[in-house]
Parts: C-alpha cells; structure tokens; sequence
C-alpha cells in the first residue's frame, strides 16, 4: 500500500470556505432545506408524487437526516459533533429528536451565522453551537464528545487529517457516522477538474484507499451501506432545477458562474452514476479494555 494515500488535495480550507459563502446558497435553492443527499427511495414505502422538486428533494433530505440519527442513535445526555454542519438544519433535527446536545463546525463563517441564527429561532441556543472552524485542526480537548458524524463534507478535507481529529476528539467506544464518495472508475484530469472547481471538492478515494484511512486513524468499522441510487438521484434533480432557474442564478450569482454551473453539471452527474460508489459508514473509536 503507498506511504501517502490522502489523495491529490486539489482544494484548501479557505476555498472550501470561500465557496460556500459565495455560492452555498445554491443549494437550498435547489434541493432545499439541508446541504446533503436525500433518501429517494425509503423501503416499504409509496414514491411520493409531487411536482415541486425542491420541495421533494427536501423532504428527501429530512427523511436521510432521521435515517442517518436512527443509526447514529444518540441519547439525550451526550454531547455530538457535526464535522462541516452547513447552515445547521441535521444538527437542529438530530437535537429535537434525540434531545442531545450538538456542536456543529464548518469551514464556511456565512453558513455559521445562519445556523446560530437557526439555533436562536427555535430557542435552542442552549443545546446547539455552531463554530468557525477547521476539522482537520478541531479546537477541542481530546474525548471531548460522545459521537460524530460528517455528513457528505470529508471530501472538502484532507480525510487524513479529519478522521484522525475525529477519533482524537471522540471519547473511548464513540461512533462516528460518515458519509463519502469511493471511486469505481478513474477520473479523467478533466474530470477532477470539474469536481473541485465546480463543488470545492477533492477527488475521491477508492474502496481500500479509503479503508486504509480509517484503519489507521484506528476506527473500527461496524457497518457499510451502499447509498449510491439515493446520491445519483439528488445529482439529477440538482440539474433539473438549476436549468429551471438559470435566470436567476445568472442575476444572484453571476453569468460566468452560473454558465459554469450549467456547463460542467452533466459532467458531475455522470461521475456520480458511471465512476463513483455513495456509502454510508458507521465506525467506532475502540473502548478502553477492561481489566
């Protein structure tokens, strides 16, 4: 196995943080209320039939939230960490479910003030904090939590760095839920390329690139869900909307963004379909041994 198994960092803390606060809106203007993945297709249930994308893909988004807090399962008297929070709405679910106390972290200080903004709207400054800050130097003292989870924000890292800040900061026998993007196929430059210019993300790591990484970081894996239909169908519906609204993201954002945007999203959706894999990964930082 190479020494150096990171991947090429094509994106820095700041651009991540940059682009997020220029552009991260996005987002919500197309896929709704939270910034990751929805659950398009929970078991035993019926497709809901809706014409509202965003509003559908929200509703996706808060079905994903409660099936990734169900398998995290947190209780009331621990403290949870959310590595690259967004504007806070999976920290603000996973706290009114569980009743848990949740700090939150991203890169980006926009995404920060609205969700300490979100947090004081539902009077819950008491259980939620969201900090600037950079997770792959997290400013907690060792087992200061409970658990953690990233959610879809490990490629905006140096994953290295972040799973081992994670386990030094999880207390003995703490889950860690993550969400991450392995290769199948390999990019092209071009394709690379698009990733981190067009979503401030590195490239994805394969299968055992990544296994690597969280063995060495010393977790544990207790469980791997192949998610990858769910993430394919976010990235379509990402598409459609943007072209729906492509006038007013050229007036919002701007037309060389906005072109750029339209330009390299088919590109993005079939890296997602044709060369990646989505997976959902539940780890633990091992329990002090018992004498």
């Amino acid at each position: 196995m190479p020494q150096e198994l990171a991947g090429e960092l094509r994106v820095t803390a700041a651009q991540v943080g940059a682009w997020y606060d220029q552009f991260g809106d996005i987002y919500h203007q197309t896929l709704g209320e939270s910034i990751h993945c929805g659950l398009w297709f929970p078991p035993d249930e019926p497709h809901p039939a809706r014409v509202d994308l965003v509003s559908l893909s929200s509703e996706a988004q808060d079905r994903f939230t409660d099936y990734l807090i169900k398998t995290l399962d947190p209780h009331a008297d621990q403290h949870v960490l959310d590595i690259g929070c967004g504007t806070g709405r999976s920290a603000l679910r996973l706290s009114q479910q569980r009743g848990a106390k949740v700090t939150g972290v991203a890169i980006s200080k926009v995404q920060i003030e609205h969700a300490n903004r979100l947090a004081e709207t539902h009077d819950l400054s008491d259980r939620l904090v969201f900090e600037h800050a950079d997770a792959m130097h997290l400013p907690y003292e060792d087992e200061s939590f409970d658990s953690a989870w990233a959610i879809e924000s490990l490629c905006h890292m140096d994953r290295a760095k972040a799973l081992r800040e994670a386990y030094r900061v999880l207390r003995p026998g703490g889950d860690f839920l993550l969400l991450e993007s392995v290769l199948t196929n390999p990019l092209t430059e071009a394709e690379a390329t698009s990733l981190d210019t067009m979503l401030a993300a590195n490239t994805p790591l394969w299968l055992p690139e990544f296994f690597e990484l969280i063995t060495r970081a010393g977790f544990e894996t207790l469980e791997l869900k192949d998610l990858s239909a769910n993430l394919a169908m976010t990235m379509n519906v990402l598409e459609l909307v943007c072209h729906d609204r492509r006038e007013e993201f050229t007036r919002r954002f701007g037309a060389e963004f906005t072109e750029l945007l339209m330009a390299g999203l088919p590109e993005a959706r079939n890296i997602t379909a044709r060369k990646t894999r989505f997976f959902m990964l539940l780890l633990r930082k091992p329990p002090v041994p018992a004498n």
